[in-house]
């Protein structure tokens, strides 16, 4: 009888684990035709099987709601772009005040009359979540955070009416770098006088205050941080997600090949992104998962790319070579 019932158990089991495969199947599934439709500029169309994915998977991750809210937003559903932010703050904890007031595809929703409880309900979740952090260093970080973000946020839409190559983009990008140079001094203040502060002290917005402005700052700059970022992940004071990104980015600006495949550059001949040099591109999934990344090919269908390994081996060394002679340039 122990035994029957044993086997019992262990069926049901491997139903569940089936059934929830399948199910995250389907769902990575609908998500990625929703940012195809997107990319598309058919945002109606790509909300609607965003919904659909959330009737698979009701905890979904923080960044679908957010981008299934952009979608309603930009396809002027305010009552189901209302919903997925206050998912988000309530359920999920966000409350980026300053990247909702600035995030241009929300545009739209700023003069609803439900904007302004948004507002409040996002400050009762900082106030919660943050109620035991160091809060003059969770100042001075958010204020980091505005002056990082608040210019890239402006990118896509000035490169769309400017082009990426004109000089109102270079002009652009300069006001940005000086933005970047501030905030690298006030960052290596902090990290050279009391190190990678915790989780507990600064939370997550402010773990990926510091990582961001190390991200942005120069190869000399990344290489002396390294070893107190590494240090970091491994106390578990940074993700290692970030870690992953941050060493990709280092690796290639030694002229080394990426390890983790999150880095990826634009062709401008064909205006299509490509991935950038990666190292032994056959185990490059087994070496995401260890950094917590879903897979390569999940991860390319924001820009609707088909990850073929066998291809990209191909073409492989005419990017090493690519790249060595940007590097050269630079």
């Amino acid at each position: 009888m122990k035994k029957h019932i044993l086997s019992c158990i262990l069926a049901l089991s491997c139903c569940t684990i089936a059934v929830a495969q399948t199910n995250a199947k389907k769902y990575a599934a609908l998500i990625r035709k929703g940012w195809t439709l997107h990319l598309a500029k058919k945002h109606d169309q790509a909300a609607i099987l965003y919904e659909e994915a959330f009737k698979i998977q009701s905890k979904a991750p923080l960044n679908d709601r957010y981008n299934a809210a952009c979608l309603h937003a930009l396809a002027n559903n305010a009552e189901q772009a209302f919903t997925q932010l206050f998912i988000a703050v309530k359920e999920l904890q966000w409350y980026d005040i300053q990247h909702l007031k600035n995030d241009s595809d929300l545009t739209s929703l700023r003069t609803h009359e439900k904007w302004a409880n948004l507002l409040t309900a996002m400050e009762q979740t900082k106030s919660e979540v943050e109620k035991d952090f160091d809060t003059a260093l969770v100042s001075i970080l958010d204020d980091i955070y505005f002056e990082d973000q608040s210019t890239r946020s402006q990118i896509r839409a000035k490169e769309a009416n400017y082009g990426r190559d004109s000089k109102e983009m270079k002009a652009f990008w300069q006001t940005i770098l000086k933005k970047d140079s501030v905030n690298l001094i006030k960052v290596r203040e902090i990290l050279d006088t009391q190190g990678w502060p915790s989780k507990k002290r600064i939370g997550k917005k402010g773990t990926s205050t510091l990582f961001l402005v190390l991200q942005h700052a120069n190869l000399e700059t990344q290489s002396i941080y390294f070893p107190l970022i590494k240090k970091a992940m491994r106390q578990g004071y940074l993700p290692k997600r970030q870690y992953a990104m941050f060493h990709d980015r280092l690796l290639l600006g030694q002229g080394k090949k990426q390890l983790y495949g999150t880095q990826l550059a634009m062709d401008k001949a064909s205006k299509k992104p490509y991935v950038l040099p990666l190292e032994k591109p056959v185990h490059v999934d087994k070496r995401r998962a260890e950094m917590r990344l879903n897979t390569m090919q999940e991860n390319l269908n924001r820009w609707n790319i088909r990850w073929d390994v066998q291809a990209y081996l191909k073409i492989l060394p005419s990017l090493v070579e690519k790249e060595k002679k940007l590097n050269k340039n630079k």
